[in-house]
């Protein structure tokens, strides 16, 4: 019996290749939704540049100037944009980065029994006297195993820490902002 199948290499080479294109969909896909965002957000911005300075041609006094002057400055308002801003950001990203892990994960546990079921060929057809070698080879795929569990594991709890990080910078930035809009009314 041979202990390497030619076809079985060739699928799995395929549904590596239909993999790498799904993960570039993604990444383009996430790419794009950043652009069209900075892209709106520009938009926004520039109308809003041009719409203050068709105000300010309108001024014709001292006092009209310094009304106009505290109507645009509003820090509040201001860093509620740049908050607003960062959240879709976070969120785009976030949504990219779970797709990616979704496939790869799949992947890597098709990969991981793909694997398993090569040794075990590789056991059935082993000569006498290599048990200490194909040992061997168990046990580093084993560790292998486990490694990669332990990356997960930590790399989930990362995503997690900074989503919560995130989120408690949102609430602080949100208070401060409050607290700084209603200082300025009083």
């Amino acid at each position: 019996m041979a202990t390497f199948n030619t076809d079985k290499l060739q699928d799995i080479q395929a549904k590596n290749l239909d993999l790498l294109k799904e993960l570039s969909d993604k990444v383009f896909e996430g790419v794009e939704q950043l652009t069209q965002l900075q892209l709106k957000t520009l938009k926004a911005s520039s109308e809003e540049s041009f719409d203050n300075f068709r105000k300010l041609l309108t001024v014709r006094d001292p006092q009209s100037f310094a009304s106009l002057q505290a109507s645009l400055s509003q820090p509040a308002a201001q860093a509620e944009r740049i908050l607003e801003f960062n959240r879709q950001v976070y969120d785009l990203i976030s949504k990219t980065q779970a797709s990616i892990s979704k496939l790869t994960e799949n992947q890597v546990s098709q990969g991981g029994k793909q694997v398993q079921e090569l040794v075990e060929n590789i056991v059935k057809n082993a000569p006498a006297g290599s048990e200490p070698v194909v040992s061997v080879l168990k046990s580093a795929l084993e560790g292998a195993g486990t490694a990669y569990e332990s990356l997960q594991k930590a790399a989930k709890k990362v995503a997690e820490m900074t989503e919560n990080n995130i989120n408690a910078a949102t609430v602080a930035a949100d208070k401060a902002t409050k607290a700084a809009t209603s200082r300025k009314a009083s």
